[in-house]
């Protein structure tokens, strides 16, 4: 048995219309007219947004809410004339948050890492040259013994040394790969 009522009864019931109040209407003109102005805006037109749904899509949305209420008659108003055109200048708080594209991802890592690795190697640097210096600095001490000099502390500091300049080509190859990241995001 078929207890569903057919289509034709259900088409004939009668439609509840809903209205928005005239400070419900008020706001969505404020919120349309807001979301224009920052649509328009320069600095909203700087920003490298691309959402699933625009701004535009937000302004129509608003319009066609608008528009559908324009033909139903509205509840008294709650404000005063006063109390709306104060409510009028308040503004929005908006948190719009930028999406990264996956280029952007990328280079802002590699530009991360890239500095990581420069600090890093540029201190490492600093040691070594400091770990030359001392063993160099021995080695003298060493020499003045005359007879019974042994010739370790020299090999220390040339060891010292070639890490020194081994952390010093990090620290380049670091600072030019950061170089490059950072060249390709200001040609967008």
């Amino acid at each position: 048995m078929n207890n569903q009522p057919p289509i034709e009864a259900i088409n004939e019931l009668p439609l509840e219309k809903v209205m928005l109040n005239q400070n419900q209407t008020r706001r969505l003109e404020a919120i349309a007219r807001w979301l224009k102005e920052i649509r328009d805006s320069a600095e909203f037109k700087q920003l490298e947004y691309s959402p699933d749904v625009t701004l535009a899509d937000a302004i129509q949305a608003v319009g066609e809410l608008l528009q559908e209420e324009d033909d139903c008659d509205y509840s008294p108003s709650n404000f005063t004339d006063e109390e709306w055109h104060k409510y009028l200048e308040q503004r929005p708080v908006m948190h719009i948050r930028r999406v990264k594209t996956l280029r952007e991802k990328i280079s802002s890592f590699i530009l991360d890492a890239a500095s990581e690795v420069a600090l890093l190697s540029l201190l490492t640097t600093g040691f070594m040259v400091i770990g030359s210096i001392f063993c160099h600095g021995v080695d003298r001490i060493e020499q003045s013994r005359g007879e019974k000099y042994q010739p370790t502390w020299i090999c220390n500091a040339k060891i010292f040394e070639g890490s020194a300049i081994a952390s010093l080509a990090i620290f380049l190859g670091a600072s030019l790969t950061g170089a490059c990241a950072s060249g390709g995001n200001k040609d967008g």
